[in-house]
């Protein structure tokens, strides 16, 4: 079948919604095919023309979340020189806007989480992170950068997963917050990548 064909994109995107809206209310073991497709409104051979196993959707909804996500921590300035201020609160509102692009599904997951979910965005944001400092800087790779860069990484998940229970929080509030949050932590990390510039 043709993967850009739009009935089976929109099929996709049936799925998993339809994968989502169960797991919102039960937790992802329990959940069967059958409860799947009826949800979904499609036949069990609908949907393993999509996926091999349930597990395979899940695997595929939480890949597709986290590089939205992912995307969001790619820098915004082509230099050290250029990440301060404008920059920083441009980064932010990218990192505010794909959360709340997400946040159904992000809320969702993050309410059945045991850890594991919380774990892969921390890694996502991580190896972004990471991919933008090596443009950047020559002690990218580094243990005192990997250092720097997962304390943000996890800084910013527990910030995500926080601002999510907080619903009268605004994401223009959240922006606001969590750019004088992190602030400082890009300007301690851009401070140690201009020891050894590109």
């Amino acid at each position: 079948m043709n993967k850009n064909d739009l009935r089976y994109v929109k099929t996709e995107a049936n799925l998993k919604q339809a994968f989502l809206a169960l797991l919102a209310t039960e937790d992802c073991g329990s959940i069967t095919v059958s409860q799947l497709c009826q949800q979904a409104q499609c036949a069990r051979n609908t949907f393993y023309q999509h996926y091999d196993s349930l597990e395979a959707l899940r695997t595929g909804v939480i890949a597709q979340i986290l590089a939205g996500i992912g995307a969001a921590f790619r820098p915004t300035g082509e230099t050290l020189a250029e990440i301060k201020g404008d920059q920083v609160r441009l980064y932010v509102q990218h990192i505010i806007t794909a959360v709340d692009t997400q946040r159904a599904a992000l809320t969702i997951l993050l309410a059945k989480d045991d850890g594991a979910f919380q774990k892969q965005l921390v890694d996502v944001i991580v190896q972004q992170v990471l991919a933008g400092d090596r443009g950047l800087s020559q002690v990218a790779d580094t243990a005192v950068n990997r250092l720097n860069v997962a304390y943000m990484a996890w800084a910013v998940a527990g910030f995500v997963a926080r601002w999510l229970n907080e619903p009268s929080i605004t994401p223009e509030q959240a922006c606001d917050l969590f750019f004088q949050l992190h602030q400082p932590t890009i300007s301690t990390n851009v401070a140690y990548l201009a020891t050894a510039p590109r």
